[in-house]
């Protein structure tokens, strides 16, 4: 189908592709009508995407185009980013933005490009000047809103630490790629007899602390102007592996991994020598993911943050809540915050479910952050979580227990959980701050700094607001390799001091100033000033709630806010206070949440939800109630039915997110019906992770199928070869084929044998010698038959002509072809017949992401371009380059530590003039087969 590509701006400027949207609303802040613009689509142009990001403050607002729900942005939600290009039409479209619930300030933003062929642009966003609407700021100046995605490549080394093994000196800074106005300098390298550091802390003198991998703490004393070392000491050679410094209330509290505690250390004589080492707490655990960083908190408290190798201390009063034991699964070691008096007094477990988080730091609002490792043995699965930045608040539970590689697996991710402010992808994460004392330029100062030991990187991440809690991105701030970066904080002089070092590496210490152009502070935005006041309302009475976490106290009733994380904050303190008098509001999920918790039978809880009242999010923390509910409680036989009343209407759904929590509890509930329409949901996707969620729910499904149905479920498992991921991924594909396996009849066994071992194999090359050059065919070639009926062509030899023509070597279509390229199996249902066509003779007019010619020049001056094996498990220290896409396995293995830089070739993969060699009337019977329903 032709689109007509933007834009004739009627309402809204789009005469600049670089501009960004402003926050808008009505003039009347209390104004609940809906927002309508207009736009024309011109140009006889076709619409390759249109990427939207949509984003509402103080308002759940519901976006639609052309009458069609795109989707909905929650007010304390994620930003919403999609593709509406279904969603447009030739001619005239209109957007509507229609508010479905508003607070205080509410205002909203809206970016959506029209991308066509050959880089064509077009951009429609809110605009500063629509009529009778309020300006409220232009997302320009916020820098979370600006930066593009993080990215991680294969080509990207994991093993650029061990570099430093051998090193005699740290990594010359020159080398670094470092953000425009800062520059960095090396002060000095561990000498032999140093040691590897993982620590650091500027005393109160301005002098620096550094603690050793092995054992001791060593103290640099700078001249003036930091730039040089005048003074090296050796402070302590007794405390073990010290992950954590803290310099408060006179003393050094010194959090030693292999020493198994927190130690204070006091100069009592004021000699400049620590003579009096006390032990303030003793973890039991082990010590790779073990005890790291401490900070000091509001009212003088001491935070320690543990990864869980970690046992949780059973004298500590634990603020979490008190049933999360009950259905999850539970080892007592678990990557927690401990908080503490500075005289070890009155330890709380402060928060809880986390993995590995090394770095703990609290900002200008007395709010505290980590950052959190990802469980790299999981890469590829559902159940696999990336590293993540977290705001760590009282009782909080992050999901994340001490049990990979359990079976059946564990999901970590709940709606009950606490959710995570920011995810950053791959990589190990080490120490963090924030930028509150540096010199830096505003927005840098308010950054938090975290480090990255895997990639050698230090990430600025940009937080904003959100409710009581946060959201944000990141960038790039350092990189260098190897820079295997183990702690940093900032100096007297306002600059940012960093070491290397970890697992007996070469050991640096550097120094990042700002030389730049001086910069002012801006006055925030309307949208910035509404938006800080309501969160400081918010913070507010979130800690309310939080008073209750393990004391007793009674209260009636929670505060009616929609905000997640105090709603969290009163549902974990009524499940502290089971007796307290707390109104249960039926809709209430957080509340029906902590009443299934605390009740023994649970079969009178409302079953039935106003499913069109609930919000994305909702309707998911909903199914996910449900869930949990039929797992606790016996449920009779009418409640089952109640449920499948409910839910059953809403799968499939245009939401893959739905669809994948849907999906679980109807196979339990009516797996008759359920299964085939899992199995619809499972050959139509093309993300992995999705496809082996679906693969793992339905291998227990004994009823439901059919034997086409069976044969295609184990030929999709069967292709796990070309699943990619982590030393886990296999073994759980391993299991669910097993688990399968099992669920079979005899009858079903006997008749899927042949399918049961069937592996992909590569197709053969075609025998051409006898075919002879046709035509250069162009998409043009074929505009009069855009809209021709082809039901009757010749399917069977257009299958013939995607095994000559070589698509089979790349492509798979139903049980047809090997799995390298896209899947071809829907290709109709995603694409019109003119964009088939583009696609087929024309590959490098419009190329997706993943299956870019990837450039990349080596060490030893070749320069080598192909298409990139993926391979999910990072650590992996070599790539492999398919360079010709008619031999996809014939592979090239790179050591990634030998490649200088990456780009993208303009060209696709798919070499041009594949059909030059066949006639139309091949080309059209091809088309008819690839347009058909596979078989």
């Amino acid at each position: 189908m032709k689109f007509r590509a933007l834009l004739a701006c009627i309402f809204f400027c789009a005469l600049n592709l670089h501009a960004l949207p402003y926050w808008i609303w009505h003039d009347d802040s209390e104004s609940t009508q809906p927002i309508r613009r207009a736009f024309n689509l011109t140009n006889s142009v076709e619409i390759q995407s249109a990427p939207l990001r949509f984003i509402a403050d103080a308002a759940h607002v519901e976006l639609r185009i052309n009458g069609q729900r795109v989707a909905i942005a929650e007010m304390f939600g994620p930003v919403i980013e999609a593709d509406a290009k279904a969603y447009l039409n030739p001619g005239r479209n209109e957007i509507e933005l229609r508010p479905l619930k508003i607070l205080k300030h509410p205002a909203v933003a809206l970016d959506l490009k029209v991308h066509g062929p050959n880089g064509q642009q077009t951009r429609f966003v809110t605009a500063a000047g629509w009529h009778s609407m309020a300006n409220l700021g232009s997302l320009s100046v916020e820098k979370w809103w600006t930066l593009p995605p993080l990215q991680i490549s294969e080509a990207d080394d994991y093993t650029q630490w061990k570099r430093a093994s051998d090193a005699t000196e740290g990594t010359d800074p020159n080398t670094f790629q470092l953000l425009p106005g800062f520059k960095a300098e090396r002060l000095i390298s561990a000498g032999p007899d140093d040691g590897s550091w993982v620590s650091l802390a500027f005393d109160p003198q301005g002098r620096l602390t550094i603690g050793r991998e092995d054992k001791g703490l060593i103290r640099y004393t700078f001249a003036k102007g930091h730039k040089s070392i005048t003074r090296t000491e050796l402070i302590n050679q007794t405390l073990k592996e010290c992950r954590g410094l803290l310099y408060a209330h006179d003393s050094l509290f010194v959090h030693a991994n292999q020493s198994k505690g927190i130690f204070r250390l006091r100069d009592t004589n004021g000699d400049g020598t620590f003579d009096e080492e006390k032990r303030l707490h003793t973890s039991e655990g082990g010590f790779g993911h073990g005890r790291n960083a401490l900070t000091l908190g509001p009212k003088g408290k001491i935070y320690a943050i543990h990864g869980d190798s970690i046992q949780l201390p059973t004298e500590a009063r634990d603020l979490t809540s008190p049933l999360r034991r009950k259905f999850q699964p539970f080892r007592n070691n678990e990557g927690h915050v401990l908080r503490m008096n500075p005289d070890g007094s009155e330890k709380e477990i402060f928060c809880a479910g986390l993995r590995n988080p090394y770095g703990i730091a609290f900002n200008a609002d007395g709010e505290a952050f980590t950052y959190d490792a990802d469980a790299e043995f999981d890469m590829g699965t559902p159940w696999y979580r990336p590293t993540k930045v977290k705001h760590l608040t009282s009782g909080a539970d992050f999901g994340w227990r001490a049990v990979t590689g359990s079976w059946p697996p564990y999901y970590p991710d709940h709606p009950d959980n606490t959710q995570a402010t920011l995810s950053i992808g791959k990589g190990s994460p080490t120490g963090l701050k924030f930028g509150t004392r540096s010199e830096f330029p505003v927005d840098y100062q308010k950054a938090l700094f975290i480090l990255d030991w895997t990639y050698g990187r230090i990430l600025a991440v940009h937080l904003r607001p959100r409710g009581s809690t946060y959201m944000g991105s990141a960038e790039v701030f350092l990189r260098g390799q190897p820079l295997n970066l183990t702690d940093l904080d900032f100096g007297p002089d306002g600059a940012l001091y960093f070491v290397t070092g970890g697992r007996k590496t070469q050991s640096a210490l550097y120094r990042v100033h700002y030389h730049g152009p001086s910069t002012q502070p801006r006055g925030p935005t309307q949208a910035e000033r509404n938006r800080n006041q309501l969160a400081h309302e918010y913070r507010a009475q979130r800690r309310q709630a939080e008073r209750f976490h393990a004391t007793q106290g009674n209260f009636e009733a929670a505060p009616n806010t929609p905000e997640p994380r105090i709603r969290q904050a009163w549902r974990i303190a009524l499940e502290h206070n089971p007796n307290a008098q707390f109104k249960i509001n039926t809709y209430d999920l957080e509340q029906l949440t902590a009443q299934a918790n605390l009740a023994d039978n649970s079969g009178h809880l409302p079953l039935n939800a106003n499913w069109p009242d609930l919000l994305p999010s909702q309707q998911l923390a909903y199914i996910d109630f449900i869930r949990r509910a039929l797992e606790r409680h016996n449920w009779r036989a009418e409640h089952s039915q109640k449920i499948l009343t409910n839910l059953a209407p809403h799968f499939p759904n245009a939401s893959s997110d739905l669809n994948q929590a849907l999906a679980p509890l109807l196979i339990q509930l009516a797996p008759d019906k359920a299964v085939p329409q899992t199995m619809r949901a499972l050959e139509a996707s093309t993300s992995q992770r999705e496809r082996i969620h679906y693969l793992h729910h339905l291998r227990h499904a004994k009823t439901g199928w059919t034997l086409t149905d069976r044969k295609l479920y184990f030929r999709i498992l069967n292709e796990y070869d070309a699943f990619l991921g982590g030393r886990g991924l296999p073994q759980a594909l391993a299991r669910i084929r097993k688990e399968a396996a099992a669920s079979l009849t005899e009858k079903e066994s006997q008749a899927l044998a042949p399918e049961l071992d069937r592996k992909p194999k590569l197709p053969p090359l075609p025998d051409l010698s006898r075919r002879q050059f046709v035509r250069a065919w162009k998409p043009e070639d074929f505009a009069d038959l855009l809209g021709a009926n082809l039901a009757k062509r010749n399917r069977a030899a257009g299958q013939k002509v995607f095994h000559n023509a070589m698509c089979s070597r790349c492509h798979r279509k139903g049980s047809e072809g090997y799995p390298i390229g896209p899947d071809l199996t829907h290709i109709a249902r995603r694409f019109d017949r003119a964009t088939l066509l583009t696609e087929i003779l024309a590959p490098s007019q419009t190329i997706a992401e993943n299956y870019q010619t990837t450039v990349l020049k080596l060490t030893d001056n070749r320069t080598l371009a192909g298409q990139v094996v993926p391979n999910l498990d990072y650590r992996e220290p070599t790539l492999q380059l398919a360079e010709n896409p008619l031999h996809p396995d014939k592979l090239t293995k790179i050591q990634k530590s030998e490649i200088l830089s990456q780009s993208h070739a303009p060209n696709s993969l798919m070499p041009q003039g594949l059909l030059n060699l066949f006639t139309k009337d091949e080309v059209l019977n091809l088309l008819a087969w690839l347009e058909a329903p596979s078989n």
